[in-house]
């Protein structure tokens, strides 16, 4: 008979909006943001946010919820601030990123469309995204979106930036809508009509843009085998982050968009580094690069498409910007 005061925990993770510890039968311990379970296991966010965990329900001991609930900070400083006159060196994304829009990438690499879109300057990136205001953060992938909605409290979350196609008709530089996202327990989210129509309003007359779905996996696709591995009827590109982002902002009950752009089409392989997370992939990049020349081609490949994907997700961007209040009502 399972254990009810687990199941009991389990439900207090769940609820909870911060990294809990989690202890196996074993003795070893996991932290990470607890955000699914199934009726035989639990899934969750290391605290790296660079990994999907599932433990089953039966090897969990004890789980500990010591970690700091981001929400509850948030509307404790409110509360402190209520009816006061806010001292100058608040952040300027402060008391109003309720009403923001949050646009969340995996990598500082794709933070600069958004930059650029939202007219960001200086350490925070935090700007004017139409006639609303925004914040764009470099979330990493896993928990770090649910991290930021329960900080910003935000009424729209727009997940966008790189993926690799999974239809062979798919260049360097296309625009995926995203209609749905699933994860691979092909778990599916899909996005509320009215977002998609006028996203997709937005992006009328634009080149090079397909609807369909996404698929998230929890390592990267690097080459073309394994992004035909994934091709499903409706599939149209595969990342690792959108689903975190949907279920996060499902939970939170806040409309959210996946807007995704080809970085490698399906029949191309990207270099080996990038099976792996980086904070920064300069290092890893020039290390490959020393391989020789066919290495420092590869590279180079990889360059250009990073170049066309990133004005290209700029272009999509300044146009959903444009209709972000049917967005967000």
């Amino acid at each position: 008979m399972r254990d009810t005061r687990i199941d009991e925990l389990i439900e207090r993770a769940l609820d909870f909006r911060g990294f809990v510890t989690l202890s196996r039968h074993d003795s070893t311990q996991l932290v990470g943001f607890m955000y699914d379970r199934g009726a035989q296991h639990v899934e969750l966010f290391d605290g790296d946010s660079t990994e999907r965990v599932r433990v089953a329900i039966a090897d969990i001991a004890d789980i500990a919820i010591d970690g700091e609930d981001a929400a509850a900070k948030a509307q404790a400083i409110w509360e402190r601030r209520r009816g006061a006159l806010e001292p100058s060196e608040t952040p300027i994304w402060g008391d109003w990123a309720d009403h923001a829009t949050l646009l969340v990438v995996a990598l500082p690499l794709e933070l600069r469309a958004v930059r650029n879109v939202i007219g960001a300057k200086g350490p925070m990136t935090a700007g004017r995204f139409g006639d609303h205001r925004a914040i764009g953060l470099a979330v990493g992938v896993g928990g770090g979106t649910a991290r930021a909605i329960a900080e910003h409290q935000p009424r729209l979350v727009i997940s966008c930036g790189f993926s690799g196609a999974l239809d062979p008709t798919l260049r360097a530089g296309d625009i995926v809508l995203a209609t749905s996202v699933c994860d691979d327990n092909r778990d599916s989210i899909s996005v509320d009509d009215t977002v998609l129509r006028s996203a997709r309003h937005a992006l009328d007359g634009v080149q090079r843009v397909r609807e369909g779905e996404i698929v998230c996996t929890v390592r990267v696709a690097a080459t073309s085998d394994e992004k035909r591995a994934l091709v499903r009827r409706g599939r149209l590109a595969v990342d690792l982050e959108s689903w975190a982002a949907a279920h996060a902002a499902k939970k939170a009950g806040i409309p959210w968009l996946g807007l995704r752009v080809v970085l490698d089409p399906m029949h191309a392989d990207l270099p080996a580094f990038t099976r792996d997370l980086h904070a920064s992939y300069v290092w890893p990049a020039v290390r490959h690069a020393l391989r020789g020349p066919r290495a420092m081609l590869e590279l180079a490949r990889v360059g250009l498409r990073a170049r066309i994907a990133l004005s290209s997700l700029e272009r999509a961007l300044l146009r959903i910007a444009r209709s972000v209040g049917s967005l967000r009502s």
